[in-house]
């Protein structure tokens, strides 16, 4: 009987061995420590020095091992963030990203780089990777919602362009990047921020190439708020003023007919407002007070059609005031 007893026991035995042997083999880079213990997988504990980790991730993203190197840089910063090969670790890290389409943790890693290492050798570089970056959430079809785009990914473009602006004032990138801001802002009918966006390239920039275009679009902005019900009239008067300003003052041919077309359909738009208050007040028998707004179409916006149209009306209606 203990005979039996002990054949069983190696059976069970044996059959356990056989029954872990394919999970060993499967993690045979698995090794149990004396000290503590455990298992640890020596692939993926930091190596001994910041050199040694900085190789290692680095031989990952030679590879074309994007995902791996992101993840071995960043082990380096976790454990050797003061180390001298930190900020190139951290770099590299949203370069890694970069490269495996991962663009908003790219970015991400690339501010780090700027704020948690100022003396980087790599600002330049990196300015210019994010400026890059946030074109391609600008340039992303972006989902609508009654016809207003969605901010998926124009927000996330807005944010970056803000860090190009502030991590490089006044570098090559810097007045493009408000240009591109104030674009995004619009498409989001962000209409306060596009045109203070442009407005900061006229005044921080005045040397820009961009400063003419910058001066047409705010103008051209205000006039997009005029016509959102959300903004009052001022918005079509501001638009109307800064066209004006456009329209005798830019050098660009191009920009000055442009800006002559929004003008005419401001005045046009404005004087239909006019008017049809002045009818409002025709129709409740206030003659005087219509003429009033009627007059003002003619004496301010004479090329309208509202003006053509109602100005052989008034001596008619000054007629009936008298009477």
């Amino acid at each position: 009987m203990p005979k039996k007893i002990h054949v069983l026991t190696v059976l069970l035995c044996a059959l356990v061995v056989f029954a872990v042997m394919p999970v060993f083999r499967a993690e045979a880079f698995w090794l149990l420590t004396p000290k503590s213990k455990t298992f640890i997988n020596p692939k993926i504990v930091v190596k001994d020095t910041p050199a040694e980790q900085y190789e290692w991730a680095m031989s990952f993203f030679k590879n074309g091992e994007f995902q791996r190197a992101a993840d071995e840089f960043l082990r380096l910063i976790e454990y050797y963030k003061d180390s001298d090969y930190a900020p190139e670790a951290q770099y590299y890290a949203g370069r890694a990203f970069e490269e495996n389409g991962k663009h908003y943790f790219a970015f991400q890693n690339y501010q780090k780089t700027v704020e948690n290492y100022p003396y980087t050798k790599r600002l330049d570089e990196i300015v210019e990777r994010e400026f890059n970056i946030a074109r391609i959430f600008q340039s992303k079809g972006t989902p609508k919602l009654m016809d207003t785009e969605l901010n998926v990914y124009l927000d996330k473009a807005v944010e970056i362009y803000k860090k190009v602006v502030e991590n490089s004032s006044f570098g090559k990138y810097a007045d493009q990047a408000l240009f591109n801001m104030a674009d995004c802002y619009r498409r989001l009918s962000k209409y306060t921020e596009a045109v203070e966006a442009y407005d900061k390239i006229v005044t921080d920039y005045p040397n820009s190439t961009l400063v003419q275009e910058a001066k047409y679009q705010m103008a051209y902005t205000m006039y997009e708020a005029s016509l959102d019900p959300d903004y009052d009239q001022e918005s079509t008067n501001n638009a109307m003023k800064k066209f004006e300003k456009i329209s005798n003052s830019t050098p660009n041919p191009a920009i000055a007919e442009e800006a002559n077309k929004a003008l005419d359909v401001l005045k046009n738009r404005k004087a239909d407002s006019l008017m049809a208050v002045g009818a409002f007040y025709e129709k409740q028998g206030k003659i005087a007070s219509a003429l009033v707004y009627y007059k003002d179409v003619v004496a301010q916006f004479p090329e309208t059609k509202a003006a053509k149209t109602i100005e052989p009306k008034i001596s008619v209606l000054e007629k009936r005031v008298k009477k």
